[in-house]
């Protein structure tokens, strides 16, 4: 949590400490650190203070091409008693080593240890999540699960277990810090922060990541959107076009319909589409051998797969994941 006591016994400002890593998001990163600009101002005294830190203690640069100064480098910080990391696109096991024992010093002096989008997963690298829930941006949510099979990976857009906070990224991560300030301050100061900033729809912690996604395909039409998360939800045993449209209480032909208006493709196209995309997660996010990639995303023939692969990619896999992997 932010705080180890209430803010009526607190004596002094809770620490937090930001460490940033290079190509983090600043919508990630804005979203974290000004719900506590704006409760330290609405409440009139200073509840909360923070910096930043890295690797080296020098500036780094954001996904947008915007560097933030540093106060601090990452091993030698005592000062923090919650440790966000905040970071972008996902690094490779040998970067990720070079913060392990910063993190690790973090832990064993007690300090909270969260993460933002793909902060997750250093943390994970670390070993730091193992036996804790967390969750983790959507885009390599699977992969993660099958990197660090320890931790208990769920779809959420939060997740605060003990002392490790998880956050998908994005404006999630200004819903994750408006649940701290309610459950370590109240519930008030939480619901003016959230007002100040416009954002009147503060989202629960067990919000599923697509929510948005979902109902705005419900608005369209119910019986689409019921397809669709049955789509998602059997990936690695796909559902024939018939049984779905009987599953949602619709006329196959009135759903293809749907899907041609809605979503221009096909029924059937639009599913494959959703397991090509979950593949391609696979073969560049993850070690996964390419026959169990096959099976897991609904394929009964490796040829099949790959010449599907290349029609929507305009690559096959196995030169898809040497290419990623020389990134």
């Amino acid at each position: 949590m932010l705080t180890s006591v209430s803010s009526s016994a607190a004596t002094k400002p809770y620490r937090v400490g930001i460490l940033l890593m290079p190509d983090f998001p600043l919508m990630a990163f804005s979203s974290t650190i000004e719900p506590l600009r704006a409760a330290n101002l609405l409440r009139g005294e200073i509840l909360f203070e923070w910096q930043c830190l890295s690797l080296d203690g020098e500036p780094v640069m954001s996904s947008s091409g915007i560097s933030i100064d540093c106060e601090e480098k990452l091993s030698q910080s005592k000062w923090a008693q919650t440790l966000i990391v905040c970071a972008g696109p996902l690094c490779s096991p040998e970067i990720c080593e070079l913060y392990h024992p910063g993190l690790k010093l973090h832990a064993e002096r007690n300090c909270t240890l969260a993460g933002v989008s793909s902060g997750a997963v250093l943390l994970g690298s670390a070993g730091l999540l193992d036996g804790y829930r967390c969750t983790a941006h959507w885009e390599f949510i699977d992969s993660f699960a099958e990197r660090f099979p320890l931790a208990e990976v769920v779809d959420q857009i939060y997740v605060i277990d003990r002392k490790r906070i998880t956050c998908s990224g994005g404006t999630a991560a200004m819903d994750m810090m408006l649940g701290l300030i309610d459950q370590d301050h109240d519930q008030k100061l939480a619901s003016d922060v959230a007002h100040w900033f416009i954002h009147d729809n503060t989202r629960e912690a067990d919000e599923r990541q697509h929510k948005s996604e979902e109902a705005l395909l419900a608005r369209q039409s119910t019986k689409m959107a019921a397809a669709i998360l049955l789509m998602r939800d059997n990936i690695e045993n796909p559902i024939p076009v018939n049984e779905l449209a009987e599953k949602v209480h619709c006329s196959l032909r009135q759903l293809e319909r749907l899907f041609k208006k809605y979503q221009k493709s096909t029924l059937q196209g639009y599913y494959q589409e959703l397991r090509l995309n979950q593949a391609r997660r696979y073969v560049t996010q993850t070690g996964l051998p390419l026959f169990d990639i096959v099976v897991a995303v609904g394929f009964t023939s490796q040829s099949h797969f790959s010449k599907c692969y290349r029609e929507k990619f305009g690559i096959t896999p196995v030169i898809d994941r040497k290419n990623h992997s020389e990134i």
